[in-house]
């Protein structure tokens, strides 16, 4: 038998999915339900503000649900006079009666043969699944419009938490936007695996030390990779040499003190994703656009941030992904969905976090115009959702799948979720 609790009851009640069968109180009332009211997800009564009426008497007031009557003096209602202003008692079995019910004169309805069959199986499959998307069985039967509908406000809510964290990096750098934007930037060239030890070089190695060398390419991947601590080694190969012998000083006079070369990660990844490549590629990218770290608010098209971010590497670095001399002939640019994931995690954030601290209504749309341009991410996480895939065309439509796993399928909080209630209310 289904453990019910008393969410999957509150949701009953919030959406009005009872029986369409008279409602008749334990004392034999019959009443109507005009508002379910305000869910209340603090301490105090569960529903605020809703109104009922009882055989012809309107009231307005607040909602208790539980799933035994009894668990009022469980939860120690009886000690707390918030509770005292009741206008009614939803339980699914009234097991014994409630002296402050009484004393209130608050009428208690038993909903246990009122709540559809079919609506706690749908619910019973959902938290009792064992898979990583519950509603997968049932995720077809959801219409297009209605998923769609839900996507849209999970990207939002994507990129409202990508804001948050942003927050945290502009009031840590003192408003700097440009330190902001670089800090971001740079831990997306760590990709998944060193973004982490990336950010971390960006706190260690402010913007505006690299922009003061952007015209010496020398310089910049002298302070990036040294600053990083791969230049700590012994080396034979001329490039790697003269490398250290600028960083030896440019550490002296920023006063540098290289991070662990350990904290960055080199097992299992490919030649492309190396770390020392990547430091060498965005010190390629300050070299020739650094107008871009200084305003980054310029560039607000996909094309225009596609165009510089697809550039060849020169010199020691077309084909040599990391400072011990052995050549590569394999392809060390930027691919087409690097530059895509790039566009997808660092610029439609900051200008969606740009808006909102300046509400300069020309940025408004570019977020979701450089999603949409941008390409569907294939993971483990969007790919549980293969049922809708057919909907699926951008960065958009990733992003939101990413937040709805997150927050909603690995939480199981099948109730908020727009899409498991669907499922249910298709009771």
């Amino acid at each position: 038998m289904l453990n019910l609790k008393e969410d999957i009851l509150q949701f009953i009640w919030q959406h009005k999915l009872l029986k369409p069968l008279p409602l008749i109180t334990t004392s034999g009332k019959q009443i109507q339900i005009l508002k379910p009211g305000e869910l209340n997800k603090d301490s105090g009564p569960d529903f605020f503000n809703a109104q009922i009426k009882i055989n012809e008497l309107i009231l307005a007031g607040n909602v208790e649900v539980h799933v035994k009557t009894g668990d009022w003096l469980k939860h120690n209602h009886q000690q707390d006079k918030t509770y005292d202003n009741l206008i009614l008692h939803v339980v699914y079995e009234d097991d014994k009666p409630i002296r402050q019910n009484k004393d209130n004169n608050v009428e208690v309805l038993e909903i246990k043969n009122l709540v559809p069959e079919n609506l706690l199986q749908n619910y019973g499959s959902l938290i009792e699944s064992k898979s990583s998307l519950p509603c997968e069985p049932q995720l077809a039967d959801i219409s297009d419009l209605k998923f769609s509908s839900w996507l849209q406000r999970m990207l939002i809510e994507r990129l409202e938490y990508k804001v948050k964290n942003m927050e945290t990096i502009f009031q840590n750098v003192s408003g700097n936007y440009t330190q902001t934007f670089y800090t971001i930037l740079l831990r997306n060239f760590g990709f998944k695996v060193n973004s982490v030890p990336f950010e971390l070089l960006a706190k260690h190695l402010p913007v505006n030390t690299l922009l003061k060398h952007a015209d010496n390419l020398l310089s910049l991947e002298a302070l990036l990779l040294g600053s990083a601590g791969m230049l700590e080694d012994q080396f034979t190969n001329k490039h790697a040499l003269a490398l250290q012998n600028e960083f030896e000083y440019l550490k002296n006079k920023y006063t540098i003190i290289p991070l662990k070369k350990e904290l960055f990660k080199f097992s299992k990844l490919r030649p492309a994703n190396f770390a020392p490549l990547r430091l060498a590629q965005f010190a390629h990218l300050i070299f020739l656009h650094p107008e871009l770290f200084q305003s980054p608010q310029n560039f607000n098209s996909f094309k225009k941030i596609e165009s510089c971010l697809d550039f060849q590497l020169t010199g020691y670095w077309k084909n040599h992904y990391t400072l011990d001399g052995l050549a590569t002939f394999s392809d060390l640019r930027l691919g087409h969905d690097s530059i895509s994931n790039i566009i997808t995690n660092t610029f439609a954030p900051f200008f969606f976090f740009y808006f909102q601290k300046t509400a300069a209504s020309n940025y408004g749309q570019i977020p979701l115009l450089l999603l949409e341009a941008s390409v569907f991410e294939k993971n483990a996480k969007t790919k549980l959702f293969s049922g809708k895939k057919h909907l699926f065309k951008s960065a958009a439509d990733s992003q939101a799948l990413i937040n709805l796993h997150d927050n909603f399928c690995a939480r199981r909080g099948c109730l908020n979720c727009g899409v498991a209630a669907a499922i249910l209310k298709s009771h």
